[in-house]
């Protein structure tokens, strides 16, 4: 199985490079800027989200006819990109983009069910170090073959070349999932009640800020260095390459590190928006790609991890659901982050940085795996702060609740003196 997911992952590298990793050079060269690119990622993060969110409410879903819908989502996923590029309206792009987030998130949800529900914490994470591996090799060899194709196809026709040979590079990848044997995940249990839910709660708002701030540093970067520094599509497309490369030693030298190790690598990585900020040569910017996936690398590992060490009490379904979620939602809140920064890059950058510093502060202060505080005061700060969360989420939604009714009863007042105001208009007419 370890082997199967490896050389999946190897095969959809390649996919992934030449569709999604070249998505945001095609909306750029079709002239969006920061706004429609964070308009697109948001409607499509709503989608993905609200299938995800069904999910954790219904796991049900996941653990019925499991190889036939990871199958099925699998090959949806990569058909779509066929028809991206065939399109130029934004909701048209918009629909398409949401379409392969949906069938994105089912089939992030299905492959880490199998992989967190047939493997231990220590397989579990060299399976995810080779396939990060796997995956950085085979985006060289895509990203390599992007910039030749955008350096020599004709415009009018370069990017559906590109999506389209991505796709049927990836329905390969979608052939070696035939082979999967995920018998033991049909009818899985799931643990109903949390054992620990202050753990899982810290360790998820670390993980979604750590992802919001990668997911606003990409909408905001390629447009800086493409509109702001004047570098060609070429360059843009090296930043990606450049840190695909890093990526793939950086999955090597982090995946058996200790918590604490990991964690020098977020820090270290909160440095890349500032880098990307004030250095003004786009060619220069390659090297700071490197820089920030080496480091990125350490601090995403760092909450795959966790969630594979809290794996046997929280659940392989709830595990994999939330996981997607949590990516979902991080793309969700940035995507309105981008449309609020628009082309200011004097504050888009600072409030990246910002968001990495608050990603690192939540995991040294409340993460007993990774705090610098002993594991009992990080626990005790943990607990707190999902407490006060929770009394928090109670109130707003008692608030809520109650300013729902009153504005219900409102509308019911306000309707029904309009009624007798109309009526008294019409006798009024009728009697004069």
């Amino acid at each position: 199985m370890k082997w199967i997911l490896v050389l999946e992952a190897l095969l959809a590298g390649v996919y992934v490079s030449l569709t999604r990793g070249l998505f945001l050079i095609f909306l750029v060269s079709i002239g969006y800027a920061v706004e429609g690119i964070s308009f697109v990622v948001l409607i499509a993060s709503l989608s993905s989200l609200a299938i995800a969110g069904f999910l954790y409410k219904h796991p049900g879903f996941l653990t019925h006819r499991v190889k036939l819908k990871l199958l099925a989502f699998h090959a949806f996923e990569r058909i779509t990109w066929f028809f991206m590029p065939l399109v130029q309206q934004s909701l048209m792009i918009s629909f398409f983009y949401s379409l392969y987030m949906a069938f994105s998130s089912v089939l992030g949800v299905f492959l880490s069910f199998t992989i967190y529900g047939s493997l231990s914490e220590k397989d579990i994470r060299d399976v995810t170090a080779k396939r990060a591996a796997a995956m950085g090799i085979s985006n060289i060899a895509g990203y390599a073959l992007g910039v030749f194709l955008l350096a020599f196809i004709p415009y009018q026709n370069k990017f559906i070349a590109i999506f389209s040979l991505g796709s049927v590079i990836g329905l390969f990848s979608t052939a070696l999932i035939a082979f999967l044997d995920v018998s033991n995940l049909e009818n899985a249990k799931f643990p109903e009640k949390v054992e620990q839910p202050e753990k899982v709660f810290s360790t998820s708002f670390f993980f979604v800020t750590l992802l919001l701030s990668g997911n606003l540093f990409g909408i905001v970067w390629t447009p800086y260095v493409m509109n702001e520094l004047k570098g060609t599509d070429f360059i843009a497309a090296s930043l990606s390459l450049s840190g695909t490369l890093a990526s793939i030693v950086a999955s090597l030298v982090w995946r058996e590190k200790s918590f604490k190790t990991l964690r020098i690598g977020l820090a270290f990585n909160a440095l890349g928006p500032l880098l990307a900020w004030l250095v003004p040569y786009p060619e220069a910017h390659i090297g700071i790609s490197v820089f920030t996936s080496f480091t990125f690398t350490a601090a995403n590992f760092m909450g795959t991890f966790l969630f594979a060490r809290y794996n046997e009490w929280f659940g392989a379904v709830k595990s994999s659901i939330l996981m997607v979620i949590i990516g979902n939602l991080a793309q969700l809140v940035s995507a309105p982050l981008g449309l609020l920064v628009g082309s200011n890059y004097t504050l888009a950058f600072p409030c990246v940085f910002a968001t990495k510093v608050a990603a690192t502060a939540l995991a040294v202060g409340f993460i007993p795996e990774v705090a610098v505080v002993r594991e009992d005061v990080a626990r005790t700060y943990s607990r707190i702060m999902y407490r006060n969360s929770l009394i928090g989420y109670r109130i707003v939604v008692e608030v809520s609740r109650e300013t729902v009714l009153a504005t219900f009863r409102l509308l019911a007042l306000s309707m029904v003196l309009a009624a007798l105001y109309l009526i008294y208009r019409v006798l009024w007419w009728l009697i004069s």
